[in-house]
């Protein structure tokens, strides 16, 4: 314990160091999340991997900070600065092609990379997922692997005739046994966790923390100081979202200064079609007429100012079931550069019953 400790503080005092407060700094960063880097596998959940070769150039030629996703988390929690243009890699599921592809580019440029395992594939030693001998050997070059839940499952779903206190000892169970398998199995104890299909509700979010995790989604926007711990935003990438002008757009956003969202679960009742999303703006530091809403892409959205700095957004149709999206922009005062806050809906059938994975 004692040495773990002594570990933090000195990570933390480099950190101080290496970003210390000044003009330059931004206090965001844009986490990127990847699956599959491949032509092989599915478009909805892949980029190419000349995709992924053009997103790599661009950081590097436009002088990115390329940092480790636990040392963003770290900075986070002890209130540390971080640097303008800040950048962070991800990836989830722990496919093949992170070790055949993207592990060998990233190793050229000496760039982090964190894998979300989801553990019961890689015991069953499913296909195309990686192997636990290839992730020690990645562990062995720096590269983090984290806690995806053991089974991959919607966590969010409480089966019929489960009961509520069932349903809790089934995700802990879920989370814990992914904490237990990557520890025996790579030496080393979880400290992220990313929800599996960036679903979660407060108590899952709560869970987590419990358990002394700082979780992900995979709702779009940078992460900044009041973004919820338990559910940091990320970009996704695959297909028409991971062209390169998509990709510059994203990679240079700021987080927009939206200190509390409500609802703060996503699930809808079942009854609720169109559900209204509230984001309260920090003083001073927006302008009305600069923010515009979409919902799943859409515009037909109403737009209200409950008060000065409570803005009101709602679809004017009613959402699908499945997974719906709200995103937020707002031009910042530096040059192709924009604020983005994102938030997930997840909506049943009127019967109850759980949309399918698509």
């Amino acid at each position: 314990m004692y040495i773990r400790a002594l570990h933090k503080a000195l990570l933390i005092l480099i950190l101080l160091l290496a970003f210390p407060l000044s003009a330059n700094a931004a206090n965001h960063c844009v986490i990127i999340q990847y699956h599959h880097i491949s032509e092989k596998t599915p478009a909805v959940t892949s980029v190419t991997p000349a995709q992924f070769d053009a997103h790599l150039k661009y950081l590097s030629d436009n002088d990115f900070n390329v940092l480790p996703l636990q040392d963003v988390v770290t900075q986070l929690q002890n209130h540390i600065e971080l640097p303008d243009k800040c950048i962070s890699l991800s990836v989830d599921d722990a496919y093949e092609s992170v070790y055949t592809t993207a592990y060998p580019r990233l190793k050229k440029y000496g760039w982090h990379l964190t894998t979300f395992v989801n553990t019961e594939a890689v015991d069953e030693q499913r296909k195309p997922y990686m192997t636990w001998s290839q992730m020690r050997e990645m562990a062995k070059d720096g590269f983090s692997f984290e806690n995806h839940s053991h089974s991959h499952e919607h966590l969010i779903r409480q089966d019929k005739n489960e009961s509520h206190d069932d349903w809790q000892q089934r995700v802990a169970a879920e989370i814990l046994t992914a904490q237990n398998r990557l520890t025996s199995e790579l030496g080393i104890s979880p400290t992220l966790f990313a929800h599996p299909y960036g679903e979660f509700n407060p108590e899952i979010v709560a869970m987590i923390k419990q358990f002394g995790l700082t979780g992900f989604g995979q709702q779009s926007g940078p992460v900044w100081p009041d973004a919820n711990k338990g559910a940091l935003p990320r970009f996704p990438m695959a297909a028409n979202y991971a062209n390169l002008p998509g990709f510059i757009t994203k990679v240079n956003s700021l987080a927009m200064p939206v200190s509390q969202a409500l609802p703060e679960d996503p699930l809808l009742a079942i009854d609720n079609h169109q559900p209204e999303l509230l984001l309260q703006f920090v003083p001073g530091s927006f302008r009305k007429d600069n923010i515009q809403c979409f919902v799943n892409g859409s515009k037909n959205v109403s737009m209200s100012w409950i008060d000065t700095y409570t803005l009101s957004v709602k679809p004017n149709f009613d959402l699908p079931a499945g997974r719906s999206r709200t995103n937020c922009t707002m031009p910042s005062n530096q040059k192709g550069r924009f604020h983005w806050y994102s938030h997930n809906w997840i909506k049943r059938h009127t019967d109850g019953s759980w949309y399918q994975e698509y």
